[in-house]
């Protein structure tokens, strides 16, 4: 495959067209740094090394922007830098695989600790108990070990999370049985336990409520 052209373009691209009418469009700098120019003839396997090394130096840059804008598992950051497609699609997943563990080694991701901050916050603002902050984790991608551990480590009593969220949701305290049944089921949605959604409303009907 000969190189007709080369011309810049969006997002620090470069765009290399073939004599045989393909383009590929390929890191800016992986570029520079290649030994390759106009007329330059590459083989199939020389040209999806190159694809591979702009796919690695570009999802290592995103890499760094998305986890300087928030926290990020390794699972969802690997998903986030896959969500850019191209030909080269297959490498695409390889560079993120590898561009996640890059910055695993350089400490910029550490799953246990981010499953410890987010399970403090689910506890401390979103009201979850401990159940539903394991399933959450597990969702981001936590290893189910790790979840757990970070679950527990956010103590807080289930029965004063059950009624600090019915004081959020400004719930009424229930009158009629079926209004009861309402409620325990929000609280079970939500996912408090049976044994907890008992023990919050007998408070609760006992208007034993905490200081909101």
């Amino acid at each position: 495959m000969i190189i007709t052209a080369v011309r810049p373009v969006r997002g620090h691209q470069v765009k290399l067209t073939f004599a045989e009418g393909d383009e590929v469009c390929i890191d800016k700098t992986v570029w520079e740094e290649s030994p390759y120019g106009v007329d330059s003839s590459l083989s199939d396997t020389a040209l999806e090394e190159l694809c591979a090394v702009s796919a690695r130096r570009r999802a290592e840059s995103k890499a760094v922007f998305l986890l300087s804008k928030r926290d990020l598992s390794r699972r969802e950051l690997e998903q986030k830098l896959c969500r850019e497609k191209g030909r080269y699609h297959a490498e695409n997943r390889e560079a993120a695989q590898a561009a996640a563990e890059h910055m695993e080694q350089l400490g910029y991701i550490n799953d246990a600790a981010y499953a410890r901050r987010v399970a403090e916050q689910f506890v401390r603002v979103k009201l979850y108990p401990k159940r539903r902050v394991t399933d959450e984790l597990i969702r981001r991608g936590i290893d189910r070990e790790i979840a757990r551990e970070a679950a527990d480590e956010a103590e807080a009593d289930e029965t004063e999370l059950a009624l600090a969220f019915l004081a959020k949701k400004r719930y009424t305290v229930p009158v009629t049985a079926q209004e009861l049944q309402r409620v325990a089921g929000a609280l079970a949605r939500y996912g408090y336990s049976a044994e907890t959604v008992r023990r919050a409303l007998s408070l609760w009907q006992e208007e034993d409520l905490p200081d909101e």
